[in-house]
């Protein structure tokens, strides 16, 4: 007794012979089986999100730690103001490393650069067709080509001309690409040719080796005879006292004792150097605006609510969801992962102590944030610090160096203090700069246990998954051999 059912392969063909849809009987038992998967995969999203969070907040962290390195340096608060009693001589600007005092300058001379130009008007450059003549069509060359040098202090550069096709506006171009240093021009306006060096100062000297060339009127030298070019033309050098010293500079832009000099004229000048405190004023309140913005950073992830119900999404959840509905779930979701956070809240706790502290061995005028008008605000403002303007304008005023040699302690300590913070964070949760070839913190290891974990339930759940198969597969086959006995007894009784 046989039937083509024998032969049929009943693996997840569901219910060929019973009518049963076991199929989705399958897949309802193995959601109540993936529940444990489901709660991993959560799990290690949250361990994710709860990451990323710390290596956001942690990267702010550290830009302000790099401002608070700077702010030890006194460098960073060092700044000059400067006057000038006559800015149409000199421009001048100050950096930190100026000396206070009063300078004079008596410019005698400016610098320039080496100009030959044209000593008589070159006939138009242009046909009255408006098109432009070649070298030959303007000046009655008779020669094809030929070739002169040009030189420039100790460069040099042979230059090629085909009089039949360049034009004085292609010879500009050769020249200049001679890589010599200068700049060759033709002005239209004024039939001029002209040719000049890109620097200024005495170092420059122009001139060149003609080429003689025929023309309609006799053989010419080419740049003298027909351009009109003086043979050589040499920079100059600024020349001016300075505080009674006669100084020359190749160029008219320069620096001298600390001080940035632009001349752009003859004449005499003043300069009065003295501390720009308000530059010191600026760095202070800028730093503290840098805290109070951070430590409210910090205080807002502290403190934000954790709702434990809200979970990420799982698969199927997020079948039954719009993408909208999705985005609010997964942003309560995040809301709290650093709530109460203890390596955050020491660091917070520590960051507020070394800023509040009285500063040892500090300049004896100033040595806490108070001398200098700063103070905090109520207990549930979180230590944010509040600044007196017009008393930090007076304490700068009256003792700089006292309020530079406050601040400059009392970041050492922060910035001490936030090291710490970092490290903890980088231990528990990762590099957060990304240089780190292996992350082996707390986090990442938990993340990859986890890994581990939902491999090894993947592979439990597949197991059951073929189990289920397999058992509702036998039964189809015990069905259709009934069912084929049934039909062969029944034939035997017609």
């Amino acid at each position: 007794m046989s039937s083509t059912l024998d032969s049929i392969n009943f693996n997840r063909i569901s219910g060929l012979a019973s009518g049963i849809d076991y199929e989705t009987i399958i897949k309802n038992l193995m959601k109540a089986q993936s529940a444990p998967l489901d709660r991993l995969n959560q799990n290690k999203t949250l361990l994710q999100w709860k990451q990323q969070d710390y290596t956001d907040l942690a990267k702010k962290i550290y830009a302000f730690k790099q401002k608070v390195f700077n702010m030890e340096l006194s460098s960073s608060y060092k700044a000059k103001t400067v006057s000038v009693s006559n800015n149409t001589v000199a421009g001048v600007t100050a950096g930190s490393s100026a000396v206070n005092g009063t300078y004079a300058i008596n410019v005698s001379q400016l610098a320039s650069a080496a100009y030959m130009t044209g000593t008589d008007d070159l006939p138009s450059a242009y046909k009255s067709d408006g098109t432009v003549m070649t070298l030959a069509e303007q000046f009655g060359i008779t020669d094809e080509t030929g070739e002169f040098a040009i030189s420039n202090g100790t460069s040099s550069k042979d230059i090629s001309v085909n009089f039949s096709t360049d034009t004085v506006f292609t010879l500009a171009s050769k020249i200049n690409k001679a890589g010599i240093g200068v700049t060759a021009s033709y002005d239209e306006n004024i039939h001029r040719f002209s040719i000049m060096s890109n620097t200024t100062g005495s170092s420059n000297v122009l001139s060149y080796t003609d080429a003689s060339v025929d023309t309609s009127d006799g053989a010419k030298d080419f740049l003298s005879q027909i351009m009109n070019l003086p043979e050589s033309s040499t920079g100059k050098d600024a020349v001016f006292e300075f505080n009674g010293a006669t100084l020359t500079q190749s160029n008219n832009s320069f620096q001298i004792n600390g001080l940035s000099i632009s001349l752009s004229s003859t004449g005499s000048t003043t300069l009065t150097v003295n501390d720009d405190n308000g530059h010191i004023y600026d760095q202070i309140k800028s730093i503290l605006n840098d805290y109070n913005d951070l430590i409210a950073e910090i205080n807002s992830k502290i403190s934000e609510k954790k709702d434990n119900d809200c979970m990420p999404l799982t698969d199927d959840q997020r079948e039954q969801l719009s993408d909208k509905q999705q985005e609010e779930w997964e942003e309560k979701a995040k809301a709290g992962l650093l709530n109460n956070d203890s390596i955050l809240s020491n660091l917070l706790t520590s960051m507020r102590k070394s800023i509040y502290s009285k500063v040892d061995g500090a300049d004896p005028a100033y040595d806490r944030l108070t001398d200098l008008g700063v103070t905090t605000g109520q207990w549930y403002e979180n230590g944010k610090l509040y600044i007196d303007d017009d008393k930090l304008k007076n304490a700068v005023e009256s003792d700089p160096d006292a309020a530079i040699s406050l601040m400059k302690n009392i970041m050492s300590g922060l910035n001490t203090q936030i090291d710490d913070g970092l490290s903890k964070i980088k231990k528990n949760s990762g590099d957060y700069l990304g240089t780190d070839l292996y992350d082996q913190s707390y986090m990442a290891n938990q993340i990859r246990d986890l890994n581990d974990r939902i491999l090894d339930t993947q592979d439990r759940l597949k197991d059951i998954e073929d189990r289920y198969y397999s058992q509702f597969t036998q039964m189809e086959q015990m069905i259709s051999q009934m069912n084929a006995q049934s039909a062969w007894l029944s034939q035997q009784f017609q």
